[in-house]
């Protein structure tokens, strides 16, 4: 579970800045809350604000603190992109630290860059706000000089002190993680590993131009899975009536003529024991599985009755997008109710009608017995009900006169349970929407009049 995440010096982000899912003083909607002894976290939140204002800037902070843990690479663009209306944060480290919960524990994880090179990273054990335990501390300074603080349970034998010597002289290169250098190592760094786990498994990113991966493959192997994606896609009105898994032998799928894809797809199979391919021509996923020494290949497709109950198969390319998207949606849904994973959405309206949107979330938010968090951007205004959401859940994004990008929730103001927050923030009560121009002053018909030649 998220608790907190904090950024500074990034995108739009020039001092640090705070995002959490800690509980206000809120009393609605008890049920919308997780508690570990004193913790108290919220299910979901919804990031509003104009164009511009650093919605998505958030949702890629994260991403790149998830991608610099996983993969031990930093570098995915040219330089980390600073705040630039200010030019003296180019002489500024970009920081982000993450706050989590996971099995029972509390970690903080941070780093800060500067000019190429992770000059701080750590990872503490904070105890729910206790009493914050060193997992490791790693420095370097002005000179390119690394020091590593580990915890004392890893710094017991001379084998011990003389590993941290290794990578604080050779093995660590100043723009890798350490984070991923540890979980990799021979000697198991428990916390480490559980930590970096959490970024793989538990943390799930997901922007307008992605999807979820493997749904097929849980769709072939999970019926519960199967069983709820039908049902709830069902019962919201699409025209879908069900879904089912259709098998094809690897022959029949790609042709007797692809032996080369054929044999590279069977290699897979066999070591991995199975494979998830993506058709390059309509974006497809399929699973390749071993079944009684046989390769086969699944697909799954959606049912459709006509007027006279006849029924219809369409494979998911033939879906609209709107369509496949609410698939999308509902099979991570699935995970939100049944595993502790975090979802992060970037403009969750996307090709989604606001009101089937709308019934979607009210429905997920309604399980009381849910495991997962939701936190997503919008620009939906029609999600504004306090008949779904608490006033803890619902956070503004808006820039300053500099440029930087301000975060805020709306139990920061003094707001009724019964407003209409939505006819609020359309009237601009809360910050966060666009600023209109008069139209008037932009001379439309003096363009239109010389484009002609008048």
């Amino acid at each position: 579970m998220l608790i907190r995440f904090v950024v500074s010096n990034f995108l739009s982000f020039a001092e640090e800045t705070e995002f959490n899912m800690l509980t206000g003083s809120v009393r609605r909607k008890k049920d919308h809350e997780y508690h570990f002894g004193d913790l108290s976290l919220l299910k979901t939140a919804a990031i509003y604000g104009a164009n511009g204002a650093g919605k998505s800037n958030l949702v890629k902070a994260i991403g790149l603190l998830q991608k610099i843990v996983t993969t031990g690479e930093w570098n995915y663009f040219t330089d980390i992109q600073t705040f630039r209306l200010n030019p003296d944060y180019a002489e500024k480290p970009t920081s982000f630290e993450i706050e989590f919960v996971m099995e029972g524990k509390s970690y903080s994880y941070g780093l800060s860059l500067f000019q190429n090179v992770i000059v701080e990273e750590w990872l503490y054990l904070t105890n729910f706000g206790k009493e914050d335990i060193l997992v490791f501390n790693r420095t370097t300074n002005q000179d390119g000089i690394t020091k590593i603080e580990v915890n004392d349970k890893y710094f017991q034998s001379a084998k011990d002190k003389l590993r941290i010597k290794l990578y604080e002289d050779e093995l660590l290169l100043n723009d890798k993680p350490l984070i991923k250098q540890l979980a990799e190592a021979k000697q198991v760094f428990e916390e480490v590993e559980e930590v970096n786990n959490w970024f793989i498994d538990s943390l799930l990113i997901l922007s307008p131009l992605s999807k979820p991966t493997e749904i097929v493959k849980y769709m072939a192997i999970n019926k519960n899975f199967r069983t709820f994606i039908g049902k709830f896609i069902s019962s919201l009105n699409t025209g879908i009536s069900g879904i089912g898994v259709q098998t094809y032998s690897i022959n029949d799928f790609f042709g007797k003529n692809e032996k080369e894809k054929i044999e590279d797809v069977s290699n897979q199979v066999k070591n991995k024991g199975n494979a998830i391919l993506k058709r390059s021509d309509s974006l497809e996923e399929v699973l390749a599985v071993e079944e009684n020494n046989n390769v086969l290949i699944k697909r799954f497709y959606t049912k459709h009755f006509d007027g006279k109950g006849n029924e219809y198969s369409f494979l998911l390319p033939e879906e609209s997008d709107g369509t496949k998207r609410l698939i999308d949606y509902i099979a991570m849904f699935f995970m939100y109710l049944h595993d502790e994973v975090v979802f992060i959405i970037d403009e969750i309206e996307i090709s989604i009608h606001p009101y089937l949107l709308k019934e979607l979330l009210s429905k997920i938010m309604s399980n009381e017995n849910s495991k997962g968090q939701l936190i997503f951007t919008t620009h939906e205004s029609h999600l504004l009900d306090q008949e779904i959401f608490r006033q803890d859940e619902i956070w503004f994004t808006e820039k300053d006169k500099g440029g930087a990008t301000n975060l805020y929730p709306l139990s920061d103001f003094k707001v009724r349970f019964d407003l209409d927050i939505r006819k609020g923030y359309l009237n601009g009560r809360f910050g966060a929407i666009p600023f209109l121009a008069d139209l008037e002053n932009l001379n439309w018909n003096d363009y239109a009049e010389e484009k002609a030649g008048v």
